[in-house]
């Protein structure tokens, strides 16, 4: 630790519940962390304060507080990326079985922005904030598609990447040359990939420089595979994926570069 040792170790704590499932008890909080006990109640004591974590009355474990979902939404709610591609998420699985996301690339993984549920038997356990992996989804493919192939394997690594279903491709350079054949078509797809029975389509999105900043994705299960053909996924996936890209100034922008040109 670097920096203010006490707001680190506040992080950390709520970094620890971020990714529990359930909520955590002070000693299992410490143990993680590798502090002591009371050095770690002090901490949540100041958190639960200003409403970042609170403590179950039964359990006495604690879990993220209700400031934590505040802090979030006022962040979403002004952020016009999430705005844009909410309504055409929501329009996306609202054409069908597709459960649509909007992600962002942080390092070697990616991270969800949005999230959003169809009706679809496949039930989304992800949240905006949690991580997922790029080399076996199309949403973290999408991200990766231009890049070259050297700063792709410097991003995951040489290998061999972990085996997320029964089709992920583990070697990188494969993953590289999967990702430049999807380039010209426009969309990335992950078949049995990172869930096995589940076909991901995904395009990338981006900035008025032309500068892919973030992609969206849909899934649907195979079991409504006969019925959807991916091309025909992709189409309508890569439209939304415009028309974001045209409301964050990618089209003006272009349009301006060409008559430029043209000029």
């Amino acid at each position: 630790m670097t920096g203010n040792l006490s707001l680190e170790r506040g992080l950390a704590v709520l970094n620890v519940l971020k990714e529990a499932d359930e909520a955590v008890g002070v000693r299992e909080l410490a143990r993680r962390l590798e502090q002591s006990a009371p050095a770690v109640q002090r901490i949540l004591n100041t958190l639960a304060e200003q409403g970042y974590v609170e403590q179950s009355p039964d359990s006495r474990r604690y879990r993220l507080g209700h400031s934590v979902l505040a802090l979030a939404r006022k962040v979403l709610g002004r952020d016009r990326l999430v705005g844009l591609a909410e309504i055409e998420l929501q329009a996306l699985a609202a054409e069908g079985c597709f459960n649509a996301f909007l992600g962002i690339r942080r390092g070697n993984c990616g991270i969800y922005l949005l999230t959003v549920q169809s009706k679809s038997p496949v039930v989304i356990r992800s949240s905006p904030g949690e991580t997922f992996p790029l080399h076996s989804t199309a949403l973290g493919k999408a991200l990766l598609m231009e890049l070259s192939g050297e700063a792709v394997i410097g991003i995951l690594g040489r290998g061999p990447l972990e085996q997320v279903a029964v089709r992920t491709v583990t070697d990188p350079h494969k993953l590289v040359a999967q990702i430049r054949a999807s380039e010209p078509i426009g969309y990335t797809t992950s078949l049995d990939e990172n869930f096995t029975g589940l076909i991901a389509v995904g395009a990338p999105l981006r900035d008025a420089s032309g500068t892919i900043m973030a992609a969206i994705s849909v899934a649907y299960p195979r079991s409504v595979g006969p019925h959807v053909e991916i091309a025909e996924v992709g189409e309508s996936v890569m439209a939304a994926a415009a028309r974001i890209s045209a409301g964050l100034g990618f089209l003006e922008a272009k349009q301006a570069r060409d008559s430029h040109h043209a000029a």
